[in-house]
């Protein structure tokens, strides 16, 4: 809990409770097999160099390559490649053959796909066809996206999104460069339950770097559809479930009948801790420890059988002083209002306001110098912000992205 106990003075109060999960890998039955869709933007775009003397696509190409060798030979890869049409350039194919896969992935420019476009929706409705080929028991099925501009075909693109949802088709969608749409990519990767990210183009090595990290974590990955059971006890509310490490995200959540309420967690990767806070609001009660609610969570391990950690309480002491501040949970408390400082910081600078969006930035700046080290970079994004502002009275696509990508990201802590 947030305190070590708490007062009521009034009907009710605020309080948070963390929560810690170490999904160890002796808990999952064998490695998973991963079901892979590579969706690849080919339009003519790709071909700009940035600066750095080689084509984005080009970038792509090897970094896909080198990350296919965190992969078993028993995975399955497709690939599809997209730009005004789309075409299925490699069909599921075992990694065990390698040389064909990276024959594909280096002329995957080459086939019947006209670059005068980009029609993702296409893409990705071709992306998952492929994938459902294969789809089943014990194997984890992805579609990894990239773009590297705007799409047409949006409402599609949702639509697919959300129907990949239901069928436990994960995406992740990465931009390219600052020309895609943001607002779209995030829909997509939360409405299928995934991630997004985006490859800095001046950045010469961050395409392999981001490739090599979405590989590495589908290789981890050891528990799928996982769900945090929460059933409170009466009065006792929960508003709220977000994950706080790795990252910072709210998770979708259902209330499935009264006082029972489920959220999504996804896959997780085997020994990777996970944390989540719960926002609560807390009825008065005399003083003495409470059970407000039980917390259980469900996964498939990867036989396609749902298993359980069984019910645990989670336990609160009220008296009548404010207990003391748990540091660990103040501290992701802490990330979690940067966060949400930065969510108001690009509705401001989407609206064009400036004067509510040089406050925010101000906010963030002095939030985060109180946080100290650990905030050094959230802090210096807050400044190019300030910068940007009182020059040119506008913030630059790429320091939006460079700010909202580090908000949420946060340094994983020991496990205790």
């Amino acid at each position: 809990m947030y305190r070590s106990s708490i007062a009521v003075p009034g009907e009710s109060a605020a309080s948070y409770a963390l929560i810690k999960l170490i999904p160890a890998g002796a808990g999952a039955s064998q490695p998973l097999a991963l079901n892979l869709a590579l969706v690849l933007d080919v339009s003519g775009s790709m071909y700009e160099e940035d600066g750095t003397g080689i084509s984005r696509l080009k970038r792509i190409q090897d970094a896909a390559i080198a990350a296919i060798n965190k992969l078993r030979p028993e995975d399955t890869i497709s690939i599809v490649a997209f730009a005004h049409n789309a075409q299925v350039v490699l069909p599921p194919t075992s990694i065990a053959q390698k040389a064909k896969i990276e024959d594909v992935i280096n002329k995957v420019d080459m086939f019947d796909v006209d670059p005068g476009g980009t029609a993702m929706d296409q893409g990705i409705s071709l992306g998952m066809g492929e994938v459902e080929q294969h789809a089943g028991a014990g194997k984890l099925t992805q579609l990894v996206v990239l773009t590297d501009g705007e799409t047409s075909g949006e409402h599609d693109c949702r639509r697919l999104a959300e129907q990949a949802g239901q069928k436990k088709i994960r995406f992740n969608v990465i931009g390219v460069g600052t020309e895609w749409n943001q607002s779209l990519i995030k829909d997509l990767a939360k409405l299928a339950q995934g991630e997004w990210g985006y490859i800095d183009v001046n950045d010469a090595t961050a395409a392999e770097r981001v490739f090599a990290q979405q590989f590495e974590a589908l290789a981890s990955a050891g528990f799928l559809h996982v769900e945090m059971h929460l059933r409170a006890m009466k009065d006792i509310k929960i508003k709220r479930v977000r994950m706080v490490v790795p990252e910072i995200k709210e998770l979708p959540t259902t209330e499935v009948e009264d006082r029972h309420l489920v959220a999504q967690l996804g896959t997780l990767e085997r020994d990777k801790p996970t944390r989540y806070i719960l926002d609560l609001s807390l009825p008065k009660r005399p003083d003495g420890k409470f059970r407000i609610a039980d917390i259980e969570i469900t996964f498939d391990p990867g036989t396609g059988k749902r298993e359980t950690t069984g019910a645990y309480p989670l336990e609160v002491t009220y008296s009548a002083q404010q207990g003391y501040v748990n540091a660990e949970v103040a501290r992701h408390i802490d990330e979690v209002q940067i966060f949400e400082l930065n969510k108001n910081l690009q509705q401001a600078i989407a609206t064009n306001n400036q004067q509510e969006a040089q406050r925010v930035a101000q906010n963030i700046e002095k939030k985060g110098e109180l946080m100290g080290p650990r905030a050094a970079k959230k802090t210096m994004l807050a400044k190019q912000v300030l910068s940007e502002l009182n020059t040119g009275g506008r913030v630059s696509k790429k320091t939006q992205l460079a700010m909202d990508d580090m908000t949420r990201a946060v340094e994983e802590s020991p496990a205790s």
